[in-house]
């Protein structure tokens, strides 16, 4: 006869238990992905309200220029004013611009990486990432009044300026101002070195320097609380600058994470030329240790700029700084797919 099967036991009990488990596992990943979420939706707000107040202050800022200059524009010496502290309100635009448009970006593309991990939780393959408009709809607006309708109480002080034309191009400010690069008679054209007011927020470049190089510079300052100081977990032996910066962030950031591989012979470039981290993950293969990895991917694209991030590879994913992935052929263990540890490359920026 067949052995005698207790209460709560045989293959049916079995199941149901990996079951839960697996249950389990799933809803501790969902809820930290829901609390990831909440946190890039709430970063994301306040960045679009701090870019609000940014042109608010600059949009007062130039009021109170003209006000303070009144009827003096209409002389030679008030002109060249007038013009000065206009090309300042546009630099300051410019940076506001360039801030709002490389914050919406980060935040977009971590927003793609985040809703790639609900996919892996249902155990589908992430797709290819969509190019995420870095300006999207950033809520610019008010503007600054200026031309030949003047400031009630000083007639028409800016009629003299009419011939100006637009450096700022289809700049999305709505009700902005029309002011610009063709100049005035007798002071050529003033404005025309900023003609590429609207050039797009481009990569971070390659930069050069050993301790308080330019690049730790860039990244201490781009992102506030981002701690770039040292030492980090890996040994900065034969590492380059912008993956120094990433050892040390990543190390401050997630104090959990107990060892990150750096140097090292490999068949490929990127641990020999010093441009790559393996960040080894603890706990890997459960669900605790799983979000974590995805912590770590969503800050480094958060970061990706002031870190100069080329690629990241996570659970058999290639991942880009957009946020977009590709999945890797299945190479036999967890170390090679990179389930136990998220591999991360930088720019490089020179040793």
């Amino acid at each position: 006869p067949p052995p005698s099967i207790t209460p709560g036991e045989g293959q049916a009990a079995d199941g149901q238990q990996d079951s839960a488990v697996e249950h389990h596992n799933s809803t501790a990943a969902l809820d930290a992905l829901d609390a990831t979420g909440r946190a890039e939706l709430d970063a994301a707000g306040a960045s679009a309200s701090g870019g609000r107040g940014n042109m608010e202050s600059i949009i007062a800022a130039a009021v109170a220029d003209v006000q303070a200059l009144g009827l003096s524009t209409n002389t030679p010496e008030g002109k060249r004013a007038l013009i000065a502290a206009i090309k300042t309100r546009l630099e300051e635009t410019r940076g506001t611009v360039q801030t709002g448009a490389a914050e919406a970006g980060t935040h977009a593309a971590s927003a793609n990486a985040n809703a790639a991990g609900y996919g892996d939780v249902a155990g589908l393959t992430r797709p290819a990432g969509m190019g995420a408009n870095p300006l999207g709809a950033m809520p610019m607006s008010g503007g600054m009044p200026m031309g030949g309708g003047g400031m009630p109480g000083f007639g028409a002080p800016l009629s003299g300026l009419s011939g100006l034309t637009d450096p700022l191009g289809a700049m999305p400010m709505s009700g902005g101002m029309p002011m610009g690069g063709g100049g005035m008679p007798g002071f050529g054209a003033p404005l025309s070195g900023l003609s590429g007011l609207t050039a797009p927020f481009t990569q971070a470049a390659k930069l050069t320097g050993s301790n308080g190089s330019p690049a730790a510079k860039l990244a201490s300052a781009a992102i506030p609380g981002l701690d770039t100081s040292g030492p980090g977990k890996a040994s900065e032996r034969g590492l380059q600058q912008y993956t120094k910066l990433m050892n040390r962030a990543i190390s401050n950031a997630f104090p959990e994470i107990e060892e990150i591989g750096g140097w090292r012979q490999d068949a490929l470039k990127w641990h020999p030329d010093g441009l790559a981290l393996d960040v080894m993950i603890p706990n890997w293969d459960t669900a605790e240790g799983r979000a974590l990895g995805d912590r770590v991917v969503n800050f480094l694209i958060r970061n990706q700029k002031p870190l100069g991030l080329d690629h990241i590879i996570w659970r058999q994913q290639m991942i880009q700084p957009d946020g977009s992935s590709s999945r890797m052929d299945d190479q036999g263990n967890a170390t090679q797919n990179h389930y136990d540890h998220v591999h991360v490359a930088s720019l490089g920026g020179g040793y």
